[in-house]
């Protein structure tokens, strides 16, 4: 093994391996985590994916914390922090999610939780919340709890219908004020 190579390997954090194999997801499915095609890919040897995991079964279940986490609680986490209207925090979260790709998984975690429980259930969980938290800004704009529920579930449907159709940056971003207003509009 060469000594860059060994470098590399040390340096390969637990959350580089999961970041790489959310990628390898979304690039070539769940048959694009085969743990010894992955390592080759990345550059380091198995035994770096064993210094950070016991087996395939951990690093599935790494995989889908990570994504519902920095893909979704730390989302939400941000939103919230910030000082602002209901409104405005609502279109920081539409710009936040487009601006840094923050949907690019979701359609490939989707597609596993049909026939993985585990994923099954972090998508239920992302998606009561991620709608819990829209309705609630709903709410604080005034609308109804009904109305609020309405727009919160139109809302994200379409942004993960946006992610899967329009797999440009550019083309997601179009009229995001417009769309803001389509959202908010009575």
């Amino acid at each position: 093994m060469t000594k860059n190579r060994a470098n590399r390997e040390h340096k390969l954090s637990k959350s580089e391996w999961l970041r790489h194999g959310l990628e390898a997801l979304r690039l070539y499915g769940i048959k694009g985590l085969n743990i010894e095609a992955l390592a080759d890919h990345i550059g380091v040897t198995k035994g770096s994916f064993y210094w950070h995991f016991k087996g395939r079964k951990e690093f599935y279940a790494g995989m889908i914390h990570y994504w519902e986490y920095d893909f979704n609680t730390l989302m939400i986490e941000r939103i919230e922090s910030l000082s602002g209207s209901a409104d405005e925090r609502l279109k920081s979260l539409m710009e936040l999610v487009l601006n840094e790709e923050l949907g690019k998984y979701d359609a490939d975690i989707r597609a596993w939780a049909v026939f993985d429980d585990l994923a099954e259930q972090a998508v239920a969980r992302v998606d009561k919340q991620r709608m819990g938290f829209v309705r609630s800004l709903f709410e604080e704009m005034g609308f109804s709890k009904k109305e609020a529920d309405v727009r919160s579930r139109i809302f994200y449907l379409h942004f993960i219908g946006e992610f899967s159709v329009f797999k440009d940056k550019k083309e997601r971003s179009k009229y995001i004020s417009e769309k803001h207003k389509f959202f908010t509009s009575r």
